[in-house]
């Protein structure tokens, strides 16, 4: 009959095995099975190879034994915590064949039956004479007393003494190679790592006190005690507070020395909490399997803590039958700090769940450079797989600016300095600002992004894929790049083409900026807030828990109404300026697909001889002139090349968009008109007017534009950081943000086909009810029935598409 602790090993094993297939989060990573269910193969799309070597293979010669080269495999990164504030404190790179392995459950289930097996002991127990302490002297004299022989104190007729051969308890423990334990060690360790359940801590945790109920709060308060599975925590010398503490709230958690604990401890937790140097230790004393060159081959593994060493068989180990020279070169390397890195210039704080990144240069209006993007990727992949990370805010420092833009007078000045050497640096910043931009785009966790005062160019790579985006009074907006000899970069081609009509061309090639509600308006933001709240929605943001089955979608929603709180309504007079006969004139003379067309429909706009226009409009016909003004100052090849760009962007996906504009920046770097653009722009003190080349629009072919598309044979792509989660629409455009005109009129001809009229009153009424009365909602959809729509005779609204 198998022992209670044999039942117990398999029911943790059956538990996971279930925990896999009901998560409705980790469904899409559940692995699929082929042949045996201890062989996970990977994912379409999935950034891990499947583990393909065959761990229990006939044992070859070593003549007949292959040589390949192992996949290629980034390190992992870690974060350390702060116990019990669980703050962020530092990173830790981790090899993935020791953190980051596939799930074996086979190898899973033979480790935690082998230390079942090691702690069952038969009940059956005497001593043998040797057994019984004592001398071997007779305890009386018996020759010559008539009495029996009585022997010493060891005698069997003697109360406590032994038997010459009687039963011993029996041994149950099984023979597991050491390798195979090792394996099994780091596997059960990954799994934790995988599913965002293994939190590393500085070393030395302890509290302040030793009290049970405080703890207990504690570990409720940062979701890791009774109500989230409880917690294992491991140290190897934990502190005398933190012992006496654990030693009341068993429900919530345990507490283990690296001595103690073992594969099954790992897998029966709902969270692991390990010291970094406890965690060093055990992968440390766990990797002989990775050690190609160990030729002994029978030593097996000791015994687990309590288990008599004795009781292990030298076994064979049934050896890989493929060698592997590992060769695991670190990707993240060109996210680690480089020298002349400003250690400051990005602060990160955790506030319960919520994880903020504070953009820190002020001076520079916090325009994004390198060292900023090198300190974000990392910490962003780990907010990914952290369970603790809920939300994560991104803004910036100082009353000014949230982001101006990328660094790009530096690039300038390289460039004129150093030639391809300064271009060749230039293409590496883009790329890994592109990188940053698309992994924000397709972040699997609500991403919010505060833009609060200027928010340009790079700027708006880091907020403008967010899902929330806030605008307050200080925001204002604009893609300035065909001003500076560039082109509307950091997704332009994706976003821009997605706003409504062709507000985003004009945007584009203009340059023109929104500026506070306005943003909300264009759909540039999903909400806006006053500036004086947004330390207090970010406390609030904290104190929301989510549930494990929540969808991101649900969890948008709950933060979309939970920004709503914070309505201090519209500010005065300021109702959508990009609205009215304005806006018609926008999608009028940017409809055209050459610069030359738009041009002559903005004269016509001037010189009031629109077709459409009834009568004279004074504010258009000014608009108009203000248009061809700003177009009259870009560089000719930018503003030609951009028109290019939002005809095409309009069918990338987002995964093609960012690829794309990495081709079109490595171009831009060679073309005369961006280092002219910058120093003129930005360097020269006061600002100049560029000496564009070519300086009219008639000197740039069509050919020449449609170089910059042009991908040549061989040229390097951008490989992008995240796989499989690209859209061609942004997926909560519908659920977040101000109703679009599409959505209006969905509505109107959604009632007149079911007969019954739409009244405007109604249809008003219907999509603010919709948005749940989010502010600017009604503002956005009575100005869309005002442009959009007549009345008919019998009072209802009609679409006049």
């Amino acid at each position: 009959m198998a022992s209670p602790a044999l039942y117990g090993s398999r029911s943790v094993l059956w538990q996971i095995y279930l925990k896999d297939l009901r998560g409705p989060l980790l469904q899409c990573l559940a692995p699929r099975f082929s042949r045996s269910m201890a062989t996970e193969t990977a994912l379409p799309g999935s950034d891990h190879p499947p583990m393909d070597i065959a761990l229990h293979a006939p044992l070859s010669t070593a003549s007949s034994v292959q040589r390949r080269t192992a996949p290629k495999q980034p390190d992992v990164l870690t974060t350390i915590y702060r116990f019990p504030s669980m703050e962020p404190q530092s990173f830790a790179y981790y090899p993935a064949n020791k953190l980051h392995l596939p799930l074996r459950r086979d190898i899973l289930h033979r480790a935690v039956i082998f230390e079942g097996d090691a702690t069952r002991q038969g009940t059956a127990s005497t001593k043998w004479r040797k057994d019984v302490h004592g001398s071997g002297r007779k305890l009386r004299p018996q020759k010559g007393t008539g009495r029996a022989r009585l022997g010493d104190k060891k005698s069997p007729s003697i109360r406590g003494g032994g038997v010459a051969f009687g039963p011993h308890p029996r041994d149950f423990s099984t023979d597991l190679p050491r390798k195979i334990y090792d394996l099994a060690w780091r596997t059960a360790l990954s799994y934790r790592y995988r599913r965002g359940q293994l939190v590393v801590l500085e070393d030395g945790v302890e509290i302040e006190m030793d009290e049970s109920r405080w703890l207990a709060q504690i570990m409720n308060w940062n979701h890791i005690g009774k109500s989230d599975g409880g917690s294992l925590l491991v140290a190897r010398k934990p502190g005398d507070n933190l012992s006496q503490a654990f030693l009341g709230i068993e429900s919530h958690g345990r507490l283990k020395t690296e001595d103690d604990v073992d594969v099954k401890d790992l897998l029966k937790a709902g969270r692991i909490m390990i010291e970094k140097r406890s965690l060093d230790a055990l992968l440390r004393n766990h990797s002989s399997d990775l050690n190609r060159k160990s030729q002994n081959h029978g030593s097996c593994l000791p015994s687990p803590t309590g288990v008599n060493s004795t009781s292990f068989a030298g076994t064979p180990l049934q050896a890989p039958m493929l060698i592997i020279e590992q060769q695991m070169p670190d990707v993240y390397a060109e996210f680690k700090e480089q020298p002349g890195d400003d250690p400051d210039d990005v602060h990160f704080n955790a506030l319960y769940g919520v994880r903020t990144i504070q953009l820190n240069r002020p001076k520079k209006y916090n325009a994004l450079n390198g060292s900023m993007i090198r300190k974000i990727i990392p910490r962003l992949q780990e907010y990914q797989k952290s369970a603790l990370a809920s939300i994560i805010i991104i803004g910036g420092a100082g009353p000014k600016a949230f982001c101006a833009g990328g660094d790009v007078s530096h690039l300038a000045s390289s460039i004129a300095q150093h030639g391809d050497t300064g271009r060749a640096d230039a293409k590496h910043y883009f790329g890994l600002e592109y990188k940053l931009d698309h992994l924000i785009a397709t972040y699997p966790k609500p991403y919010i992004a505060y833009l609060d005062g200027i928010t340009m160019g790079g700027g708006v790579g880091l907020s403008v894929h967010a899902p929330i985006r806030i605008a307050t009074e200080n925001t204002v907006f604009a893609m300035p790049e065909t001003g500076i000899g560039f082109f509307p970069d950091v997704g332009g081609s994706f976003f821009l083409p997605r706003l409504e009509g062709r507000l985003g061309t004009y945007l584009a090639l203009t340059s023109s900026t929104l500026k506070g509600v306005q943003a909300l308006y264009a759909g540039v933001a999903t909400h806006y807030i006053d500036s004086s709240v947004l330390a207090n929605l970010t406390a609030r943001l904290g104190e929301l828990v989510f549930k494990d089955y929540s969808d991101l979608r649900s969890r948008l929603l709950t933060i979309s109404r939970t920004i709503e709180e914070f309505n201090t309504g519209l500010p005065p007079a300021s109702p959508p300026l990009l609205a009215g006969d304005i806006r018609m004139a926008i999608d009028r003379c940017f409809e055209p697909s050459s610069i030359e067309a738009i041009i002559s429909a903005l004269e016509r706009e001037r010189d009031n001889h629109s077709p459409q226009s009834a009568q004279p409009q004074q504010h258009v016909r000014d608009w108009a002139a203000t248009t061809l003004a700003a177009l009259a100052e870009k560089s000719p090849t930018s503003i030609k090349v951009t028109l290019r760009q939002m005809r095409l962007g309009a069918a990338w996906d987002t995964r093609d968009a960012f690829r794309r504009e990495y081709h079109l920046a490595a171009k831009f770097m060679s073309h005369p008109d961006f280092v002219a653009g910058v120093s003129a722009r930005l360097l020269h003190k006061p600002a100049t007017k560029p000496q564009w080349q070519p300086s009219t629009l008639d000197a740039v072919s069509a050919d020449e534009v449609e170089s910059f598309f042009k991908i040549e044979e061989g040229e390097e792509g951008l490989e992008l950081l995240t796989q499989g989660r690209d859209y061609d629409r942004y997926p909560f455009e519908r659920d977040l943000g101000l109703p679009r005109e599409e959505h209006v009129e969905e509505e109107v001809v959604r009632r007149k086909g079911k007969g019954k009229g739409a009244r405007r009153n109604e249809v008003l009424e219907a999509m603010v009810e919709g948005k749940e009365g989010q502010i600017g909602a009604r503002e956005k959809v009575e100005e869309v029935l005002d442009r959009r729509c007549g009345v008919d005779e019998d009072g209802n609204v009609v679409w006049e598409g």
